[in-house]
C-alpha cells in the first residue's frame, strides 16, 4: 500500500500536482535539531536547538491483535533549558491512537489525541495535537496533523505541511509542519531519520520560546503515521 501511494504522487508531481507548500522561511531562523549522548543517560539522549538545550525520554507501544485490533501509545518527557526560563522546565506529553476492524467491515477508529503539559514554565502553557484532514495530494504525502500551544499569551498553531528543505516524496510519516500565527507563517519544523531543521521567530521575537515548544514537541512524537485517514 504504500509503495501504491508513493508511485500515485509521484505519477501527481510529474503531471503537474503536487502538496502545498510553506512559503519562503528566509524571515526566520534555520536552527539544527540533533539528538546527542548525554554521559550517564541511558534511557534517553540530549539535545540542542540554539539557545534552548535538555533532556528527552520517550516511551512508545504498538499492540496489534490479528489485524482485528491496533494501538499506538507514545510518552514523551523532556525538559527545556534557556537563558529566559529561571530554572529547567519540563514536558510531560502522552496520547495516541487505536484501531479496530475485521476483514468484512472496518469500524472507525477513535481520533488521534496527544498532549503537553508544561511544568516550570508559564502558567498557560499547553499543547494538543490531534488528526486533520487536507486536499488529496496532501495527505498522499504525509499524514494530516494539526497542533496548538499557548506558551506566554502566545498563541500559536501546526499543520502539517510541505516544507523547504523537506524530501520530495512522503514515506508513510510525519515530514514537515508549518508553525502559523493566525494566517501568518512564523516557522516549521522537518524531521529527518536522524535529525531535524527547525525554523524560529528572529532573536527577541515574542513568539520565538512558543515556536520553540512547539517545534520540540512535534519533533519528539513518534506518531502512528501508518494509521492514516
Amino acid at each position: 500500500m504504500k509503495r501504491l501511494a508513493l508511485s500515485v504522487l509521484a505519477a501527481a508531481i510529474l503531471a503537474g500536482g503536487a502538496p502545498a507548500q510553506a512559503q519562503d522561511m528566509s524571515h526566520t531562523e534555520k536552527l539544527s535539531l540533533q539528538p546527542k549522548r548525554v554521559k550517564g543517560l541511558l534511557l534517553g539522549y540530549g539535545y540542542d536547538l540554539g539557545e534552548y538545550s535538555g533532556q528527552v525520554k520517550a516511551m512508545n507501544k504498538q499492540t496489534r491483535a490479528l489485524g482485528m485490533f491496533s494501538s499506538d501509545y507514545a510518552k514523551t518527557n523532556f525538559t527545556v533549558s534557556s537563558p529566559r526560563l529561571k530554572a529547567p522546565m519540563n514536558v510531560s506529553c502522552e496520547g495516541g491512537q487505536n484501531r479496530f476492524g475485521f476483514s468484512w467491515i472496518d469500524f472507525k477508529r477513535n481520533d488521534l489525541a496527544y498532549v503537553c503539559n508544561f511544568e516550570g514554565g508559564p502558567p498557560d502553557a499547553s499543547f494538543a495535537l490531534v488528526l486533520s484532514d487536507g486536499k488529496f495530494m496532501d495527505k498522499l504525502y504525509q499524514p494530516q496533523r494539526a497542533a496548538e500551544i499557548r506558551y506566554g499569551g502566545v498563541t500559536l498553531r501546526a499543520k502539517t505541511r510541505k516544507m523547504p528543505g523537506s524530501m520530495p516524496l512522503g514515506g508513510g510519516s510525519t515530514m514537515s509542519y508549518v508553525i502559523l500565527k493566525g494566517d501568518q507563517e512564523v516557522g516549521g519544523m522537518v524531521r529527518t531519520p536522524f535529525k531535524g531543521t527547525v525554523y524560529l521567530p528572529v532573536q527577541g521575537s515574542p513568539d520565538r520560546d512558543a515556536a520553540a515548544a512547539m517545534a520540540l514537541a512535534l519533533f519528539f512524537f513518534t506518531d502512528p503515521g501508518a494509521q492514516t485517514r
